[in-house]
């Protein structure tokens, strides 16, 4: 366990968090002992006494203007470490999640400055933290709305002739004033119905909605579905995360009936996310379309069919039948029939005419 101090706690959040910058300051803390798969640093928002209980740094900045900020490492493991820290821009990941991009910032990242560093470097005391002064300058050209960064900080160890770097950071949550649009748009809804085993029971709508932020802050997104047949979802859960000029695809899962056919409507509710200062704009809406059938009660109607078909196929035969055998009983075995009859009357004219 670490030692349970206010600022190692709030640098130790900060590190877990992963990601949100004051004179040049060492802070020491009790080392505690840690394992190997451990954090062994911690990196945190701070102020010149150390970690101050901020998780990320955020910042609304004029064009052509600055602010001063600080970020505080703190060596939680029993040995010397050297870290490396630099600025990036602020991207999702894969998963979703916020991140910080590798190689040289292209964008917000590139008007961070860290001091207090060598060549890019901290090197920290086992016990140790170290209070990194951070500089923001926002470029006099720069567009209004959220501009997204962070701060890495990560070290490098060899294990078994392989170099591995892990690294933990701060999220910098950059606005640039001005004329401040949030707004979301749907892009596509694409709709597939899962049938249920059962014959004729609900089966499963899966509705994927893609969401894209057209406006110039970040916003989330929430999407639920309704419709027809359709078990209405609920707009819940936690929203997706969308940076400006992102999309992201919203999956909602409900249940709904076999009716053949399901039209129905994804509704997407923008969200505020955390602190951000803006006014969240009117839900959208997207209409969609799938076939919903039962293939198993599709089977059983053929099936019914069938059977009802061949039913009355040998009900005619059978009635067929007993018509014939009633028309061979209304003729005696005996009686005379028509050629008999004819060749009778040919026989008495003939006898006649002798």
């Amino acid at each position: 366990m670490f030692p349970r101090t206010p600022a190692l706690a709030a640098a130790i959040a900060a590190a877990v968090l992963l990601l949100s910058a004051a004179p040049a300051a060492a802070v020491t803390v009790d080392p505690a002992p840690t394992s190997a798969s451990a954090a062994q640093w911690a990196v945190a928002p701070a102020s010149s006494a150390g970690p101050d209980g901020r998780i990320s740094l955020r910042h609304t900045i004029d064009p052509g203007s600055g602010v001063d900020d600080a970020i505080a490492v703190s060596n939680l493991g029993t040995a010397p470490a050297t870290y490396t820290v630099a600025p990036g821009d602020g991207i999702l990941g894969d998963s979703g999640a916020f991140d910080i991009a590798a190689g040289d910032p292209q964008e917000s990242g590139a008007w961070i400055t860290v001091d207090g560093l060598d060549a890019g470097t901290v090197t920290v005391a086992p016990g140790e933290t170290r209070v990194l002064p951070v500089r923001i300058d926002v470029p006099s050209g720069a567009t209004p709305g959220d501009h997204p960064a962070g701060i890495v900080v990560g070290v490098t160890r060899s294990s078994d002739g392989v170099a591995v770097t892990n690294r933990v950071g701060v999220r910098v949550h950059l606005q640039v004033a001005g004329d401040i649009v949030p707004a979301l748009d749907v892009a596509d809804v694409t709709a597939t119905f899962t049938p249920a085993l059962v014959p004729f029971a609900p089966g499963t709508l899966r509705v994927e909605t893609r969401v894209e932020n057209t406006g110039n802050v970040r916003l989330g997104a929430l999407a639920a579905v309704s419709g027809a047949g359709v078990d209405a979802a609920a707009l819940t859960g936690d929203p997706a995360e969308l940076l400006p000029g992102d999309s992201a695809t919203v999956v909602t899962e409900t249940s709904a009936w076999p009716v053949f056919a399901l039209f129905g409507t994804s509704t997407v509710r923008p969200v505020v996310l955390g602190d951000d200062a803006v006014t969240a704009p009117a839900v959208v809406e997207e209409g969609f379309t799938t076939p919903a059938v039962s293939w198993t009660g599709a089977a059983v109607l053929l099936l019914a069919v069938g059977a009802v078909a061949a039913a009355v196929v040998k009900r005619r035969r059978r009635r067929a039948g007993r018509a014939e055998a009633a028309a061979d009983a209304e003729v005696p075995a005996d009686a005379e029939t028509p050629a008999d009859a004819e060749a009778s009357a040919l026989g008495r004219v003939d006898v006649g005419a002798r």
